[in-house]
């Protein structure tokens, strides 16, 4: 008997679902009339799997929602850090090389009665000039001019026509100087009187003055080193609060990314003749550093949750 009941319990599998002989599908039911061991047993094998509890399919649930997170954090983080790459070397590619003065780099001539024109020459890619007041005489003038040349623009930017620019809006003697930007003397190049006979003279002497570089970013770079070394304190202090100590992370990974985006634009120079260019440029790469740090940041607690 023992041994019929464990054949018949074998097959009840297939002949619930069709798939034994006519011979065989007699022998089980003639056997299931007489034994109700395993006539339950066939109505266990009829009837569906209960449905899997919802509080044991939660964690499963939970795991394959953080990994899909952790693949969209992955994903938007490797693109933040290609575009903060690719912003990296435009930067440094963009970045001005001042041109010393030389005979021929800028050359002046008359705009008729309302101003000059300033012409230079190929080797410059680009230019600034700012004009302002004599603090200590109204009546008089400066026109400042700065040159420089870009990787960038000796690569991929060619020019067929030499630059040029018109100083309008002065009805006072201007005098007009190179600045190279290397820490030497401005280079007095002319003087321009609307109301002389001969408006440009080039043989002036003024006094000897030397533009120096700017020293903020130095200054901002304490500050952010300053913070730093104070998020440092704070998370050796409250690193065994779980919270506090990943919000501490999260806002001391920004000026971290600012030391480094400092570093990529000056290195260790603190000085710079281009302050907004290069402050601007390191807040620019600063967010999107700290933008990528946050998702990794954000990717490592998640592989941590659910290692554990």
């Amino acid at each position: 008997m023992k041994n019929e009941c464990s054949i018949v319990r074998d097959l009840l599998p297939l002949y619930s679902e069709d798939m034994v002989s006519t011979d065989t599908a007699a022998f089980i039911e003639g056997h299931l009339k007489n034994c109700e061991a395993c006539m339950n047993e066939y109505e266990r094998t009829k009837d569906p799997k209960p449905i899997q509890n919802s509080d044991d399919a939660a964690p499963l649930k939970n795991l394959s929602r953080k990994m899909k997170i952790k693949k969209i954090n992955i994903i938007a983080m490797t693109t933040v850090f290609v575009v903060f790459f690719a912003v990296s070397v435009f930067v440094k590619l963009s970045a001005p090389s001042y041109l010393p003065y030389s005979e021929g780099i800028v050359t002046l001539e008359k705009y008729g009665d309302k101003g000059i024109i300033l012409n230079f020459d190929e080797s410059v890619t680009d230019f600034d000039y700012r004009v302002y007041d004599d603090p200590d005489d109204s009546s008089i003038c400066y026109c400042d001019i700065e040159a420089w040349t870009t990787i960038w623009d000796r690569w991929f930017s060619k020019r067929n026509e030499n630059l040029s620019a018109v100083v309008t809006g002065r009805s006072k003697p201007m005098f007009i100087s190179y600045v190279p930007n290397d820490e030497s003397e401005n280079i007095c190049i002319a003087k321009y009187d609307p109301y002389a006979e001969n408006q440009i003279e080039t043989d002036v002497d003024t006094e000897h003055v030397i533009t120096l570089p700017r020293l903020t970013l130095g200054y901002y770079l304490i500050f952010a080193v300053s913070a730093l070394a104070i998020m440092i304190i704070v998370w050796f202090v409250t690193r065994k609060k779980k919270q506090i100590r990943i919000w501490v992370e999260r806002l001391g990974l920004y000026p971290a990314a600012y030391i480094i985006s400092h570093f990529i634009i000056s290195g260790i120079c603190w000085a710079t003749n281009s302050l907004t260019r290069d402050f601007f440029s390191i807040i620019l790469l600063s967010v999107l550093l700290y933008g990528g740090l946050l998702l990794a940041h954000n990717i490592w607690y998640l592989k941590q949750s659910y290692t554990r």
